[in-house]
């Protein structure tokens, strides 16, 4: 009786410490990946298009509210950058990966690291992600690196997994300078105005 109290104890704290071990342990023994160092021209390429994409779409006509001058300035960001690093938030063996989102870690040329930005619906990082590194020189992509995996898919599949770069990229510098694409916000009304609002 004694021994199946003591072989119930050992399985109870199993079943505990295993989990918890699993869960703090994961994060060192798969990492999210980092993107190889094979040159990829035509990932480049198609990187551009994304930019330019979305670039023509950074206009009052597609997005209401913006200055004519959206694009232009979003070409002054786009030559502020260094890199981006397209990556997953958390390595495979990690739990939950529903939340597992592909992370897109803009560097600028004057080394500061921007906040990452979470991709799109529908962006998740499954089995075998698309994962990249985009140098920029004069606010184009320059060079991209992988580890090969892109070149499983077609040019046209792997057009459709980056489509979102050129908007993710482009549109987050809204947050940053706002004024390089709206209007400035129409002074507040004094006090004394919002006051007699209520007489």
């Amino acid at each position: 009786m004694k021994r199946a109290y003591i072989a119930m104890a050992v399985g109870c704290v199993l079943a505990v410490a295993l989990p918890i071990t699993y869960l703090i342990l994961t994060p060192w023994l798969e990492p999210p990946e980092e993107p190889g160092n094979l040159s990829s021209p035509t990932l480049a390429r198609l990187l551009n298009e994304s930019i330019d994409a979305a670039l023509a779409e950074m206009n009052p006509m597609h997005a209401p509210g913006l200055i004519p001058e959206a694009a232009a300035n979003s070409r002054v960001f786009l030559r502020e950058l260094k890199e981006v690093v397209a990556r997953c938030r958390m390595g495979r063996l990690e739990p939950n990966q529903k939340y597992n989102r592909l992370e897109y870690h803009l560097v600028r040329v004057d080394g500061v690291r921007l906040k990452p930005i979470v991709s799109g619906v529908g962006m998740g990082c499954g089995t075998n992600p698309l994962i990249f590194r985009a140098t920029f020189k004069d606010g184009r992509v320059a060079e991209a690196f992988t580890d090969g995996r892109e070149r499983q898919y077609s040019v046209a599949e792997v057009s459709h997994r980056v489509r979102e770069f050129g908007k993710n990229v482009t549109w987050s510098d809204w947050g940053y300078h706002r004024e390089r694409y709206f209007p400035p916000e129409p002074p507040a009304p004094p006090p004394q105005d919002v006051a007699k609002e209520w007489e």
